[in-house]
């Protein structure tokens, strides 16, 4: 990996538990590019149902996940809608923050992707 800068990730995290080892960052990407939208998706649907605590489930899930991609925007919105569920306060956010959520990880995953095929 070169001195590549990018806008929508911050893969130092990754690499600190990857320890030099690219097999193993290479697996942690797979798990980043196939398991996020599938629970964003699921974030999404919950929502629909108004399952407050399932979302808040989902959402506490994904915070170790997302600490991989390093993207501060995500963690923060991913953060927010977690809080949002367990007060049950500010729900009319969820709608944004959920696309919010989407839409810097559908940023972030071009970068992953483009990291992940130079391994």
């Amino acid at each position: 990996m070169g001195a590549r800068a990018y806008m929508h990730i911050n893969l130092d995290y990754l690499n600190l538990m990857a320890d030099g080892d690219d097999s193993m960052k290479k697996i942690m990407m797979e798990m980043l590019l196939d398991e996020l939208p599938v629970e964003i998706a699921k974030m999404k649907e919950v929502h629909r149902t108004d399952d407050l605590d399932e979302l808040s489930s989902i959402s506490h899930k994904m915070k170790s996940t997302l600490a991989f991609v390093g993207n501060e925007v995500l963690t923060k919105t991913n953060k927010e809608i977690e809080e949002i569920c367990k007060t049950e306060e500010n729900k009319e956010m969820l709608p944004f923050l959920l696309e919010v959520l989407e839409n810097g990880y559908q940023k972030a995953v071009v970068e992953l992707n483009e990291v992940f095929k130079s391994l």
